[in-house]
């Protein structure tokens, strides 16, 4: 990580926690007052710069609790340090919690939008370090069942996010749902998220071959998550990707090994993003270099050695945007 990029993350860490304790005191006047719960009031993303097809990276896992959503999370915030127009998608339908994990409290969900109660652009948020949030809807188990209208009411609302960042970042439910695997198989790159837990890779391995059998086009990473050494994380892709090649015919790119740190869990205890609450720590640095890695620049091999990544630039290399592909799939399966 450059110093300007540790010194812009100090001062997002600053600047967070002055709007943190703005909104304390605002609070605490406004329950003086009344009864009612305070609600934050996030400011509305502008939609500034020339129309582009922004380049879409899907988040999945086999199973929960491999940290997917923190690490999409932190990316966003990542990318935008480097100036990067970043729309974070809060793609689990039934159990949505990235506001959570930022400190925000929407006034609006996706399921405000399938209902035809608002819009997609009254429910975008600000999220910490300067991305866009699209909040998803906690708890709502028909969210994860849609019916059509609902789903044409929603896509057309969200296509217009294909031309207004430079990253689109989807973190997707756990599994093989088949809302999930139509999802994943628009996007222009998967991540799938493991541990080097057995039952974890094992799981991942199995979400990409639902993958590969739904498309081939798209571009697979892996990152290995609460690694105790580097070495046990490329381990981890060696035998991954070994199988997935024997017997899927794939290549399975090793997009970052994250270390394991109690920081990331004190972090979300006090739903700070980990990369502004300690933004000099070894989590932080990994997840900076898998911003790197998406952008297609140079990265530090895991050896320490330098080298150049064999990630491609972050370019929408499909045919139209992320939301049109999904759209042609879903309508073309009859859902």
């Amino acid at each position: 990580m450059t110093l300007d990029q540790a010194t812009r993350l100090r001062e997002l860490a600053e600047q967070h926690e002055r709007s943190r304790k703005e909104r304390a005191s605002t609070d605490l006047g406004a329950r003086s007052k009344k009864s009612v719960p305070p609600v934050a009031s996030p400011r509305k993303p502008t939609f500034d710069g020339p129309p582009r097809l922004a380049h879409a990276t899907a988040f999945v896992s086999g199973k929960g609790g491999v940290g997917k959503s923190n690490l999409a999370l932190n990316l966003a915030i990542a990318l935008g340090c480097r100036g990067r127009r970043v729309v974070l998608f809060d793609a689990d339908m039934g159990m949505a919690n990235l506001d959570v994990l930022c400190g925000l409290t929407p006034t609006g969900t996706l399921e405000d939008v399938v209902r035809g109660r608002t819009t997609l652009r009254e429910i975008l948020v600000q999220g910490p370090g300067g991305f866009q949030l699209v909040p998803g809807a906690s708890g709502v188990a028909s969210m994860a069942n849609i019916d059509g209208l609902g789903r044409r009411r929603l896509l057309k609302q969200l296509s217009m996010l294909d031309t207004v960042a430079d990253h689109l970042l989807i973190d997707m439910g756990a599994g093989i749902s088949s809302s999930v695997m139509s999802f994943a198989a628009a996007a222009d790159r998967v991540v799938i998220v493991t541990t080097p837990e057995p039952t974890s890779m094992t799981d991942a391995y199995g979400a990409m071959k639902a993958l590969v059998s739904r498309s081939r086009q798209m571009r697979l990473d892996l990152v290995v998550n609460m690694a105790h050494s580097d070495e046990e994380g490329v381990d981890v892709h060696t035998r991954i990707s070994r199988v997935a090649r024997k017997f899927l015919g794939v290549e399975l790119g090793l997009a970052a090994v994250i270390p394991h740190d109690m920081l990331v869990s004190q972090a979300v205890r006090v739903r700070r993003p980990v990369l502004l609450e300690s933004p000099h720590a070894p989590v932080t640095r990994a997840i900076d270099r898998l911003a790197r890695h998406l952008e297609g620049l140079p990265v530090e091999r895991f050896d320490g050695a330098g080298a150049e990544s064999a990630s491609k630039p972050a370019e929408a290399g499909r045919e139209g945007g992320f939301f049109q592909r999904l759209a042609g799939s879903i309508f073309s399966r009859g859902r």
